[in-house]
């Protein structure tokens, strides 16, 4: 019976005739018509069910794909934005530090440490300003209340 299972076609070439030429093969290497049925109807079964799951998959991916492709834009927007103009920043104060460590030698902390709190000096009277807002170091940003800096005429 090993010799009928062997004649019937493998997939390989499904044309009609392939199929009817390997189907007739069958039966007459002594191959029962009971169980070419039994292949006929679990391989329809498994056809439908295959289709069904396949169905699902697609239904499901036609929502994870938006979800994915929005994930994806933000990591690069992310990216380009904050994390590549930090490289940037990082790379000035490396080359400041390695300067200011060339020109002040064993002082260059100290000089570091008068050079940050200088800069948050700046950063606070510019907050402290009337025409500038209270929350973020951007011209131009609105005022928002109850947040940040409270400025002397501060109305509200």
């Amino acid at each position: 019976m090993s010799g009928a299972a062997d004649e019937l076609p493998t997939g390989d070439d499904p044309s009609p005739n392939a199929v009817l030429t390997g189907t007739i093969g069958y039966l007459q290497a002594d191959g029962t018509l009971g169980t070419l049925l039994q292949g006929a109807i679990f391989g329809t079964l498994v056809s439908v069910f295959t289709g069904g799951v396949n169905l699902i998959q697609s239904i499901f991916n036609l929502v994870v794909s938006p979800i994915d492709a929005t994930t994806e834009a933000t990591i690069a927007t992310i990216d380009a934005t904050v994390i590549e103009p930090l490289g940037i920043i990082i790379a000035g104060a490396q080359a400041s530090a390695a300067s200011v460590e060339s020109q002040f030698g064993v002082f260059a902390f100290l000089v570091g440490l008068v050079i940050v709190l200088g800069g948050f000096l700046v950063i606070v009277q510019f907050l402290q300003e009337d025409e500038t807002p209270d929350t973020f170091v951007v011209p131009g940003f609105p005022d928002i209340p109850f947040i940040g800096v409270e400025e002397e005429n501060d109305e509200g």
